[in-house]
């Protein structure tokens, strides 16, 4: 049958994330202190029925300032850096 719309955007930045959780494992030591948390990244879109163009999946959080694509992460609490990044797609 394929793949539908949204799944096909999605694989737009698979492979991104997949390099940085790789480059990050590799090169990275992080502390023995891991922060697990959940980002907005922030999306205004069209507005309306428009909304979704470009962002597969669109999250409205009440007790999140902004509106978009939710990311789940973990970072070093020590250093802040980033180690690794989960695109929620629903």
């Amino acid at each position: 049958v394929g793949m539908n719309h949204g799944e096909y955007r999605w694989l737009l930045i698979d492979d991104m994330v997949t390099i940085f959780n790789k480059h990050r494992e590799e090169f990275f030591i992080p502390s023995e202190w891991i922060c697990v948390d959940e980002s907005i990244s922030r999306w205004y879109g069209l507005g309306g029925g428009w909304i979704n163009i470009g962002l597969p999946m669109y999250i409205a959080i009440d007790r999140k300032p902004e509106n978009g694509c939710e990311i789940q992460n973990a970072a070093c609490s020590k250093s802040g850096v980033m180690l690794r990044l989960l695109v929620v797609k629903g």
